[in-house]
């Protein structure tokens, strides 16, 4: 079932904890800015009942864009909020960027844990941040990206690339968030956390999907889907786990622009984690990205990529 309707980009939908409602960021075509806002729907669709967007009258002058959104179950919001002057024209790219954390009930006040761009644990510089999720109530996990901007030509429109880094994880329990790059997350290009200690991940042109157990290192491959199979966006709730495999996908080291994962889309994958069976519940030609699975295992909210527009999708799970 289609959830959204918006002329605009509908991106990075995520449950609630308590799956309530699906968090999500819209493109504002109504508003003169094109600001990127926060929505919240209900979790069978219908009409928007929140959105956070950046009010300021002084920022009117500029694109401002809310995205990876993490509720915790006590109510503390984690955010990635980017900013780009309009003073020269539409920005190709952001000007600067933060990973901020506030309330639910007062989103915009918030408090920046780090900024953006900045160097992660391993040094490379991070130009963007997503998939921001709470690993316990003391914790963030997030995937540190680089970010291209690729043109076919000389006239063309600039193709927004990221590429993941690392997986990172950031204490909040000190005065200053400490950040750790997580092991064997080298070029990783997803992350999903399930409860204060484990997380299920993905890397750039790999067919498996890999759980960690934080607190002692325990690494160990969950699944693989086969050679030539790059999955991602790998989601895991009630025994169940969903991802994106194959489809339009590349990860190639290109001229200028070093190793980058081109993504389109790709069909969507169940796996059975008692029994390790694999189940296509999409069509093998469909081009959905940022599948969020909800906590029930039951449905999946996912981006549907149709030429230049992305909406998002309700599937129940088989």
């Amino acid at each position: 079932m289609r959830l959204t309707f918006n002329p605009g980009a509908d991106l990075g939908p995520v449950w609630l904890p308590d799956g309530s409602g699906v968090l999500y960021t819209s493109e504002r075509l109504d508003r003169d800015d094109l600001d990127r806002c926060l929505a919240l729907l209900p979790p069978a669709g219908g009409s928007i009942t929140r959105d956070i967007c950046d009010v300021n009258p002084a920022a009117d002058d500029s694109v401002n864009a809310f995205s990876a959104p993490a509720l915790s179950a006590d109510g503390r919001l984690a955010y990635v909020r980017f900013t780009g002057s309009l003073s020269t024209g539409r920005p190709l790219a952001p000007d600067a960027g933060q990973l901020v954390l506030a309330s639910w009930n007062r989103p915009g006040a918030a408090s920046v844990l780090r900024g953006i761009p900045s160097p992660g644990p391993s040094g490379r510089i991070f130009q963007g941040l997503t998939q921001v999720q709470w690993l316990g109530d003391s914790a963030l996990v997030f995937v540190g990206q680089k970010i291209e901007y690729a043109r076919a030509c000389g006239a063309c429109l600039a193709d927004t690339l990221p590429t993941g880094l690392e997986i990172v994880r950031l204490d909040l329990r000190g005065p200053t968030p400490v950040a750790t790059m997580l092991p064997g997350t080298d070029q990783a290009s997803s992350v999903a956390a399930t409860g204060p200690d484990t997380i299920y991940f993905t890397l750039n042109g790999d067919s498996r999907v890999y759980r960690l157990q934080v607190s002692i290192d325990s690494l160990a491959t969950v699944h693989d889907f086969g050679s030539g199979n790059i999955v991602r966006d790998v989601q895991v709730a009630a025994g169940r786990l969903v991802a994106v495999v194959g489809g339009s996908v590349s990860y190639l080291d290109e001229p200028g622009l070093g190793l980058v994962q081109r993504d389109g889309g790709g069909p969507l994958v169940l796996v059975d984690l008692a029994s390790g069976s694999e189940a296509l519940f999409t069509p093998p030609t469909a081009t959905y990205r940022h599948a969020a699975l909800a906590p029930d295992g039951r449905h999946v909210v996912a981006e549907f990529v149709s030429g230049r527009t992305t909406d998002l999708y309700l599937l129940e799970v088989p």
